[in-house]
Formats: structure tokens, sequence, C-alpha cells
């Protein structure tokens, strides 16, 4: 078993800190204040809450030496610490195995655990950060548990690529597809750069100078209506429609 380079007896935290300072303001102010009569009780509280002041505050590194080995440990653990370390979305979603794969890197843990926070406490004595002894800022994102049937379940949402330069459109430009096809400019935002690129270039081909007539505009818009349309019918349908024309070009031939 690996022998503890340094303590891990509880170390007050730059806001506990502050409160067992003020606690012993507060204790001073009473056992000085006349209208206090069991003074005894209080010298009680106020020698137990300095005696906790003086145990539990933080001491900054004696030497530079030392605080190369407390550096060094502090690393040595947190590498130690972090294999196996439950991710923050199996942390979250609670998947099956979840609370066993915590348990079990909690118990192999817990003392390299606490020597790290002390050692985080230790190295920025007096500096107030609150969070400086916090292993959440150090818990790993990737997961090795199977998101399946977690008791939380999450969304997953899939961004289009947009690897390389973003293709963008200016305000005329959107105002004009906009215009032209407001279903297509709904759309422009879950398009990758490819599909961006090859709008762009349409639009660009009709020219901004000069706007579409309202006649090429309900043009456009009737062939989306009528793609829509066509896009809905079942193949049974078409099937029908199909064979209906190659009826009605047979009659036509015949009577010829």
């Amino acid at each position: 078993m690996e022998t503890q380079v340094f303590d891990t007896k509880p170390l007050y935290r730059p806001d506990q800190l502050q409160n067992a300072k003020e606690e012993i303001r507060s204790l001073e102010a009473k056992l000085s204040n006349p209208q206090i009569q069991d003074k005894g009780e209080v010298g009680k509280q106020l020698r137990r809450a300095k005696h906790m002041l003086a145990a539990q505050t933080p001491e900054p590194p004696t030497s530079g030496e030392e605080e190369g080995r407390m550096v060094a440990r502090s690393k040595q653990l947190l590498s130690d610490i972090l294999q196996g370390m439950p991710s923050h979305e199996e942390m979250r979603k609670s998947p099956p195995g979840a609370i066993d794969k915590h348990r079990h890197w909690e118990g192999r843990n817990k003392a390299k655990i606490l020597e790290w926070k002390n050692l985080q406490l230790r190295m920025t004595a007096g500096s107030g950060d609150r969070e400086v002894a916090n292993l959440e800022r150090h818990r790993p994102h990737a997961s090795t548990l199977n998101m399946d049937n977690a008791f939380i379940p999450g969304r997953n949402f899939f961004m289009p690529d947009t690897s390389g330069p973003a293709v963008v459109f200016n305000a005329e430009q959107l105002a004009l597809l906009r215009k032209m096809s407001p279903q297509l400019a709904d759309a422009i935002g879950m398009m990758n750069n490819v599909q961006r690129e090859e709008v762009k270039n349409a639009i660009s081909g009709i020219g901004l100078a000069q706007e579409p007539s309202e006649a090429s505009v309900e043009g456009k818009r009737g062939v989306e209506k009528r793609e829509k349309k066509r896009a809905k019918l079942s193949a049974a349908h078409k099937a029908a429609m199909a064979a209906g024309r190659a009826a009605a070009a047979k009659r036509k031939a015949e009577k010829q």
C-alpha cells in the first residue's frame, strides 16, 4: 500500500477560514460584553475556535524544496485519481453501472483525494481561490459506460460540419432568398459549408442588383408546391397515375 507523503487532516477552505475568523471575533466581543453573564462558557467556545483555526489553517510551504515536493506529489496524485474516475455524463445521467463505478473509484482514492485537496489548499494559502481544491474541475468528459437505459436520458445534437472558412450571407442575400423560398431560408442555419456555398452561388447567379419579378417568385413557389405534393404521393398512387397515362395514350393511338 502506498505511503502518504503529506497530511490528510481536514483543512479550512478560504470561505471556511473567513467564517472561523469571524466566529472568533464574535466570541471575543461577547467575552468583553458586560451583558453576557456566562463568561466561562464563552471562554471555552473561544479557546475551542482558536484551537481549530490554528489546527486547520492551511500553512504554505516552508521552503522551495518542500514546495517542489508538493507540486510533484500533487501531479502524481491527480494522475492516479483520474484513473477510472466517472465522467461528467456518467455522473449526470447515471447509466447502468455508474453507481458501482463511482463507489469503487471513491473507495480506492479516498485518502489520495484528501491529500490532494490539502496540497492545493497549502500551495495556494492566502490566495482566496475557492475552487482550487475542487476536484470537479478535473473530472473527465469522455464516458466508458453505455448510455442506453440511463436513469436520466439526454439529448444528442448533431451540428452541421463547418470545417474551413464559414460561408456567410449578407442581409440582402438573405432577404432575396426568403422572398424566393422561405423554407430554404429557414434551413440555411442547418446546412454545411458545401450546401451553403451552392445556395449562395445560385443567388449570385440571379444577381442582387435586379430583384426577381413577382412572376418568377410565384413560379418558383409553384414548383416547390408541386414537388412537395409529388413527394407525398404513395408508390401505388404513382403507379396508378402512370398506368392511366399509358392507357390514355393507347386509346389515342387506336383512334388514329
